[in-house]
């Protein structure tokens, strides 16, 4: 047996899954369950840009194998062909472990995607629709959707040329910025505020900050601090693209355009799908999962909703959402045999504190310390009661299946 070749394989998985969104937890699990079909007990360590293999193996050496992780975007699509392939090496591993490496690449390069021209609508979609869900009326959703769809087009082309992720964010967010100003200097009715917070939507780091509260409510303190540290950067140049574009258009169109709507729950439930369903091409979730992905969000909405209609907080209507979405995203992850991630991702958008995330980077830049903490802390606290209630599902269904089995 070429145990270095094992590792390799086993950390090439690992790599994988991380590069394409997998959360930490399951990296790590799934490379120490192909180490454990092959009668080895390996100690793994993950961060979002490595992961780490570690195995003694039976002719007495202690291997270790090392792997960076590329920055990239998630592909859900990616993620259930990796974590099948995973389910299938563990439940018969092949005699030769080169072949790991070999079935890695097969399924990368058999992964189905979405055209551009589908993921740029996607852009668009996404950016209208949250603005309708902002309480923004169609003036802002067009807006938005514009934005989006500029936001998006930079995003497709800085990724092309690999540029680090702190300037495949500020070049987004500027020409996102100066989509809207621009429409509003130019006499378009809208509410620049409304507008931005729509189209921002697909740049927010919001599920970044849950994961990290969540990576730091588990205990992995290591992988916590770097995820966070990630969503600041990200927020940053948010905030810092969109002001420095709404600098140079200051002045030339009024502050207070446009008027927020009011919209019926039902209807905002709706918007929440729709909105939902535009990210399902940019983020490469493929089939029916789409609609089901974009039903957990309206479903984690209306929860939202009620809970607030009861006489809830913020704070305790998002804990309660969350759970609502957790738990539809677990069984429909157990029914359909795919990680609940693969709903997660999708379903969060309507709840994440994105638009949040900017303020709070936007007041710091301004240097309005008392607003910085003031919606810094309240964004930490709303992305906590979102991990929170994550966590709880999760726990629950693990000992569920602890005990069933």
């Amino acid at each position: 047996m070429d145990y270095d070749m094992l590792l390799s394989g086993c950390c090439e998985m690992g790599r994988r899954l991380l590069a394409c969104g997998a959360e930490i937890p399951r990296a790590e699990d799934t490379v120490r369950r192909l180490l454990a079909a092959y009668g080895l007990e390996g100690e793994v360590f993950a961060i979002p840009n490595c992961v780490i293999a570690s195995a003694h193996c039976p002719d007495g050496r202690t291997r270790t194998v090392m792997r960076r992780v590329p920055p990239s975007s998630v592909d859900i699509e990616a993620i259930e062909r990796f974590n099948d392939l995973s389910r299938r090496l563990c439940a018969a591993p092949p005699e030769d472990p080169g072949d790991i490496l070999r079935l890695c690449r097969e399924a990368a390069e058999g992964l189905r995607r979405y055209p551009v021209p589908l993921r740029l609508l996607g852009y668009f979609v996404g950016g209208f629709f949250f603005a309708l869900f902002f309480s923004g009326g169609w003036a802002e959703g067009a807006a938005a959707g514009l934005a989006g769809l500029a936001c998006g087009g930079c995003l497709t082309l800085l990724d092309r040329l690999g540029l680090n992720s702190f300037l495949s964010t500020l070049g987004p967010a500027f020409v996102l910025g100066g989509t809207a100003c621009g429409l509003a200097a130019l006499g378009v009715p809208i509410s620049v505020e409304i507008t931005v917070a729509g189209a921002l939507m697909v740049l927010v780091p919001g599920l970044v900050f849950t994961n990290f509260m969540s990576d730091l409510l588990t205990g992995d303190m290591v992988a916590g601090l770097a995820t966070f540290a990630r969503a600041v950067l990200s927020a940053g140049a948010i905030a810092l693209g969109v002001g420095v574009s709404m600098s140079l258009f200051r002045g030339m169109y009024p502050a207070h355009a446009g008027t927020a709507a009011d919209y019926s729950p039902a209807l905002y439930c709706l918007f929440a799908f729709v909105a939902c369903l535009g990210f399902c091409a940019p983020f490469n979730v493929q089939g029916v999962g789409a609609l089901l992905c974009c039903a957990g969000g309206a479903l984690g909405w209306a929860v939202y909703l009620a809970a607030m209609g009861l006489g809830g907080n913020s704070f305790a209507a998002s804990l309660l959402a969350a759970v609502a979405v957790s738990a539809w995203s677990e069984w429909m992850a157990r029914r359909r045999r795919c990680p609940a991630t693969s709903y997660l991702v999708i379903a969060m958008f309507p709840l994440v504190p994105g638009f949040t995330i900017y303020q709070a980077m936007d007041y710091g830049l301004r240097g309005d310390t008392d607003l910085f903490l003031e919606t810094f802390f309240r964004t930490m606290g709303i992305a906590g009661c979102l991990a929170l209630g994550l966590l709880l599902v999760s726990a629950a269904m693990g000992l569920w299946h602890s005990r069933k089995g």
